[in-house]
């Protein structure tokens, strides 16, 4: 079995995917990909005056802790003895994990979801929402409780 397992790195704020699939019982021989995103940095500007970073150097930040990420989660599931990797991918978090899924042949996605307000995520969207509705395969998603 192919498990996606997305993860941010941010376990202290919600439920981490990451020990749901270190704990969930997959068929033998089962692989796991531990996927995390480097979204898109954007430009800040201050008042008048020049942009106070760097996208370039932003993006290559972000990209180095995404592959981090993924390579520390993946360690942690080998630990317990799991077929893993890590893996990166730039761009939105939900398209970025559902195209990995799609082009990887996931049987199932493992996805972590926060709990949010209805008005949070009318605002701010839901990527986990947003998995379960594009993704190519069953979707597990883990929640705090």
């Amino acid at each position: 079995m192919k498990v996606l397992v997305a993860s941010s790195g941010t376990s202290g704020e919600g439920p981490d995917p990451v020990i749901a699939a270190a704990s969930f019982p997959w068929p033998a021989g089962s692989e796991i990909h531990v996927l995390s995103v480097a979204e898109m940095a954007q430009p800040v500007t201050v008042g008048t005056g020049p942009d106070v970073f760097d996208p370039e150097i932003v993006q290559l930040r972000t990209k180095a802790e995404a592959w981090r990420i993924a390579a520390s989660a993946a360690a942690q599931l080998r630990a317990c003895g799991i077929l893993a990797e890590g893996v990166a991918a730039e761009g939105a978090a939900e398209t970025a994990i559902t195209g990995y899924a799609s082009e990887w042949g996931a049987d199932i996605i493992v996805v972590g979801a926060s709990d949010r307000s209805l008005l949070e995520k009318l605002v701010l969207g839901s990527v986990s929402d947003g998995i379960v509705k594009h993704a190519p395969c069953s979707v597990l998603v883990v929640r705090q409780g």
